[in-house]
């Protein structure tokens, strides 16, 4: 899995690991756009049923992501919802 989470973080730079977590940070260019990213993020975690911890501030997205029914570890799970979110917002 080291493997696949490293490739995820050269092809998509705005993720990182914390211990056993993937995080995602990006900085968008207003409110607006941030709500719709937002929107698109709650179905595409519905989608995949993977629901992962979202903060954000007027232009700023944090998106942390691990599995819990798996001792709170990187997945596959984890590593699809990272792509996904990663083209959602256009990176």
């Amino acid at each position: 899995m080291e493997q696949t989470t490293q490739t995820l973080i050269t092809k998509y730079p705005a993720w990182s690991v914390s211990g056993e977590t993937l995080v995602g940070n990006w900085t968008v260019a207003n409110f607006a756009e941030l709500r719709a990213i937002i929107s698109r993020l709650c179905d595409l975690a519905d989608e995949l049923n993977h629901h992962p911890q979202v903060t954000f501030g007027y232009n700023q997205l944090t998106v942390e992501t691990t599995t819990h029914d798996a001792g709170n570890t990187i997945t596959e799970k984890d590593i699809e919802l990272a792509q996904r979110v990663s083209e959602l917002v256009g990176e």
